[in-house]
C-alpha cells in the first residue's frame, strides 16, 4: 500500500510538472505572437506616415520646379530616393534603408529656400513645406514607437525561459531598428563671418 502512494505521488508530481511546463510554453508563445504582431502594426503605422510623405513629395517638387529649374539635381535625387522607397515594398530592412536615403535626399531641398527668397514667399510652397515638416515629425514619432515596440519584443524574446520556448516556436531576434544617419554624428560648423 505504501508503494502505491509513492507511485501515485510521483505520477502526480510528473503531471503537475508537465502542466507547469506546458502552461509556461503556451503563455510564452501567446505573448510572443502578441508582441510580434505589435511590431508589425507599429511598422505599418510608420509606413502610413511615410506614404503620406511620398504623396506630398511630387506636389512639393512640382511647386519648387517653377522657381528653381536649374536645381534639377536636388529634385532628381529626391525623385530617385522616392522611387527607392516604393521599390522596397514590405521588406522591413529594405524599407528602412530606402527611407533613410530619402531623409538624406530631402536635406538639400530645405537649403534651396535660403537661395531663393521668392520660393519662401510662395503660398503653395509654404503650405506643402509645412505639411512635409509635420509629416517628418510624425515619421519621427512613429519610428520611435516602432523601435520601442521592437525593443519590447526582443527583450521578452531573450528572457529566460521565454528564450527556450521562442526557439521551439520559431520566433527569432529581429534587428530591424530605424537608426540615425551616421553622417549626423558630426556637429555642423557655424560660420558667421560670411
Amino acid at each position: 500500500m505504501k508503494s502505491l502512494w509513492i507511485v501515485l505521488g510521483i505520477v502526480g508530481l510528473i503531471i503537475v510538472l508537465a502542466l507547469f511546463v506546458g502552461g509556461s510554453y503556451i503563455g510564452a508563445k501567446n505573448t510572443l505572437v502578441q508582441k510580434n504582431e505589435a511590431v508589425n502594426q507599429a511598422f505599418s503605422q510608420v509606413s502610413v506616415v511615410q506614404q503620406r510623405r511620398l504623396d506630398l513629395i511630387p506636389n512639393l517638387v512640382a511647386s519648387v520646379k517653377g522657381y528653381v529649374a536649374e536645381e534639377s539635381t536636388v529634385l532628381t535625387n529626391i525623385a530617385n530616393a522616392r522611387a527607392g522607397v516604393l521599390a522596397a515594398g514590405s521588406d522591413h530592412a529594405a524599407n528602412i534603408n530606402a527611407n533613410n536615403k530619402l531623409d538624406v535626399a530631402l536635406g538639400p531641398l530645405y537649403r534651396l529656400q535660403e537661395q531663393y527668397p521668392n520660393l519662401q514667399s510662395n503660398q503653395q510652397f509654404m503650405r506643402l513645406n509645412d505639411e512635409l515638416a509635420g509629416t517628418e515629425n510624425r515619421i519621427a514619432v512613429e519610428r520611435q514607437r516602432y523601435n520601442k515596440t521592437l525593443q519590447d519584443y526582443n527583450t521578452y524574446l531573450q528572457q529566460f525561459p521565454t528564450s527556450i520556448w521562442a526557439n521551439m516556436a520559431g520566433f527569432h531576434y529581429r534587428d530591424e531598428y530605424f537608426k540615425g544617419n551616421p553622417a549626423n554624428a558630426e556637429a555642423p560648423k557655424v560660420d558667421f563671418s560670411k
